[in-house]
């Protein structure tokens, strides 16, 4: 066993090495992307990647903090900051009360964009102040929130769960057996997030689940193998046989039990949509790592630990969990219907669960880019945050004009539409497309402005009269 063990820690050491390194690299490559493959939203995605050569999730939008006749300067500025993002425009700026602002449009995704947040800012540096926003802006923004977060987290569970394990296994080696699982585990997991991160879209939540799950799961295991060691040390023999035995039992159970849990986060792989499918991706990683430290580090550590696991507060027989055990067994009925009740008046409180869509009322306030939303919002608006965007093919026909200008007039008359913009030149038009502006007076995600949506769809585009195939 002792040849065995050897290499077994060697390779899980070289991996907890590698999985940190890659963990320090990995935060740039994560993107919050919401994007729903095959529906109207993500096809207008597609045209104005591919005709307006700009993407949704990666425009800047850069908000000046000046009056309305200092919109000329900002132009200026703005088209020279334009230049810093590869294969970028800027689009013509438009005036608030007491703020100017323009977007910087390009092909790069969410993921590459943010990278040019502080470039841009250097590049806007000077008077009067100008505030780079957008969502990439704020992608990059939160990302050290996010981890700062984390980090307050890990110091407030770590010694907690230090403390629970003190007071299960007590004073002894066993306890650092969880943490050594735990950090073999997560870290070994974001280093296959990193890989796949190169080619796949992984989002930045995809840390924290990494980390909570593996965590959860190195405790538990770790309860259950440890203590069922101890009992095997118990009943006499050699470590190693203690070790095996451990092994043929608890080790079997943490098997079915990781796969049970790998096997419930793969469904979140069959949701057509690429958030949740990347968290997916990290839940159905976490257990499968989880099954390969229990199955080869956590023996060579029994072995490695052998008597030591003992601790002063271990008994074999009396302890509480066995008293509670035997009162379950001689009323087994009782004790379903009263745990079943229990989670029944858990459960009920669900019907009146109400989800409610993102906000950028959700955001901490800290960060500039958010402070310059919070300003664009203010002065100019909210919906001049999120306008909805209205993209129309073969554009230069006649009667697909009067369709457009039928459009246009039917939005004038709804209440929740307060602009509509729109033209036969960039950046309204390129090629066979045109696009409508229409700016609402709620902002993404609010439910005036999702009824707003489903009347342009419903009503608004039927009444236009577009010609067929348009």
């Amino acid at each position: 066993m002792l040849r065995a063990r050897i290499p077994v820690l060697g390779a899980w050491l070289a991996i907890l090495a590698v999985g940190f390194v890659a963990s320090l690299h990995l935060s740039h490559l994560l993107a919050d992307v919401f994007t729903v493959p095959g529906t109207q939203s993500d096809a207008a995605r597609v045209v104005l990647q591919k005709d307006f050569s700009e993407r949704p999730d990666g425009v800047f939008t850069i908000v000046f903090e000046a009056p309305r006749s200092a919109a000329r300067t900002a132009q200026r500025r703005l088209d020279a900051a334009a230049r810093v993002v590869p294969n970028a425009h800027a689009s013509r700026v438009r005036t608030g009360l007491g703020v100017v602002y323009g977007e910087i449009d390009s092909t790069l995704d969410l993921q590459h964009a943010k990278a040019y947040t502080e470039r841009l800012r250097v590049a806007l540096a000077g008077r009067p102040r100008a505030y780079v926003t957008g969502q990439p802006a704020i992608q990059h923004d939160l990302e050290p929130v996010l981890s700062q977060d984390l980090h307050k987290g890990e110091a407030i569970a770590l010694p907690i769960a230090f403390l629970v394990l003190l007071a299960i296994l007590g004073i002894s080696f066993a306890v650092i057996v969880p943490f050594v699982f735990a950090g073999c585990t997560i870290f070994g997991t974001l280093a296959v997030i990193w890989l796949l991160a190169h080619e796949l879209t992984m989002v930045s939540y995809v840390t924290n689940l990494v980390e909570l799950v593996g965590l959860g799961l190195a405790i538990d295991y770790s309860l259950l193998v440890v203590s069922r060691f101890r009992e095997e040390l118990a009943a006499g023999g050699t470590v190693d046989d203690a070790v095996v035995r451990t092994m043929r039992t608890a080790g079997r159970a943490v098997v079915f039990s990781g796969l049970t849990v790998a096997v419930g986060l793969a469904l979140l792989l069959f949701v057509p949509v690429p958030f949740i499918r990347s968290l997916g991706l990290g839940g159905f990683l976490v257990p499968l790592l989880s099954l390969l430290c229990a199955a080869t580090l956590q023996p060579a550590l029994l072995s490695l630990l052998g008597t030591r696991v003992h601790g002063r507060t271990f008994r074999q027989r009396g302890t509480f969990w066995a008293r509670f055990a035997g009162a379950i067994m001689r009323r087994p009925k009782r004790f379903l219907a009263a745990g079943a009740a229990l989670l029944v008046a858990a459960a009920i409180p669900a019907f009146w669960l109400h989800v409610t869509p993102g906000s950028i009322n959700a955001l901490p306030l800290g960060p500039e880019s958010v402070t310059g939303l919070n300003l664009l919002r203010n002065q100019a608006g909210a919906g001049a945050l999120t306008p909805t965007e209205v993209v129309v093919n073969r554009a230069h026909d006649a009667t697909t004009q009067a369709a457009i200008h039928r459009f246009v007039e039917l939005t004038f008359e709804d209440p929740e539409a307060y602009i509509t913009a729109t033209g036969t030149k960039a950046p309204f038009a390129s090629g066979d497309w045109q696009r409508i502006y229409v700016f609402n007076r709620h902002e993404y995600g609010d439910e005036p402005t999702q009824r707003f949506v489903r009347r342009l769809r419903d009503d608004i585009v039927p009444a236009a009269r577009f010609p067929a195939g348009v």
